[in-house]
């Protein structure tokens, strides 16, 4: 509870520090890891209230999860009543398998439009999957109209895969088109679990490729203000394990980033997922 009280002081602090403006925006990428027994002491069961607190506490205005099982996403749905979600199982574009959903605040965003595409050379096809892969990997995307400002923006969320060099590779080329197809020019935001190290030679290629394709930047990287606990997102449920960052937030020249960290949350011995939350405070250019 410790961490939890500390988080709350940090976001108050963060609220103020901002000022924050109608056109700020809390975006947040989180995998929550999947609801198995293997876990143990860190099964879903027992993480619930972890995540519980730390959303009510953190209260993003978007949220882009992965690893959401069915079961799981009618328990984000009872403890963040304020929210909406689009994005279906990837298994079979229902209920089945993991779900990647884009969370967003019903008071603050209204849902204009939404879809889902495979990260496969049929994308259109649910349950697909492509050249090396080893599962079924897909994106869920969302067009808001802001309550506050009326500007319209576009959220993509995905899960890339974690075995797959060229399934990687060719989901980030395949990204880059469907979101030029999809958004025009409208302003953009991507967040994920793209299972790629940040320290690189695919992380240097999907960087590179969003830039030249869809003008996205990876959001830590234009941060106003330094970074915080950045080095890592993904923990395994251990605390020394090899660092390394494989979850990302973008946003396109529309945004300017005003922070960007990643949140520690333990709860005694009990890790809120298998991954930290991600949160970074953007706004909206005047357009």
């Amino acid at each position: 509870m410790k961490i939890l009280a500390s988080l709350l002081v940090l976001s108050c602090i963060l609220f103020l520090s901002c000022n924050r403006s109608k056109q700020d925006i809390s975006v947040m990428t989180f995998n929550i890891r999947l609801d198995t027994p293997a876990d143990g002491e860190n099964r879903w069961e027992a993480r619930i209230p972890v995540v519980a607190a730390y959303m009510d506490t953190v209260s993003p205005d978007i949220v882009g999860m992965q690893e959401v099982l069915h079961n799981q996403l009618i328990d984000l749905q009872n403890m963040m009543p304020g929210y909406s979600y689009v994005g279906t199982g990837r298994d079979d574009g229902k209920q089945g398998g993991e779900y990647s959903p884009v969370f967003f605040k019903k008071d603050r965003f209204i849902l204009r439009d939404n879809s889902q595409f495979w990260l496969s050379k049929t994308p259109d096809i649910p349950g697909s999957k492509s050249w090396d892969a080893a599962i079924t990997r897909i994106v869920s995307w969302a067009e808001l109209e802001d309550r506050k400002t009326g500007e319209t923006l576009y959220v993509f969320n995905t899960h890339f895969d974690h075995r797959g060099v060229e399934a990687r590779l060719k989901s980030i080329e395949l990204m880059a088109e469907e979101i030029n197809k999809i958004t025009g020019n409208s302003p953009v935001i991507v967040t994920g679990d793209f299972n790629i190290r940040k320290s690189s030679d695919d992380y240097n290629f999907m960087v590179n490729t969003f830039a030249e394709n869809n003008e996205l930047s990876n959001a830590e990287t234009i941060s106003k203000t330094p970074v915080v606990d950045a080095d890592a997102t993904f923990n395994a449920f251990r605390k020394d394990i090899d660092p390394r960052v494989i979850d990302f937030i973008f946003v396109d020249n529309a945004f300017k980033v005003n922070s960007y960290r990643v949140d520690r949350v333990m709860e005694g011995n009990i890790f809120i997922s298998d991954h930290w939350p991600v949160v970074s405070e953007i706004t909206m250019k005047n357009r």
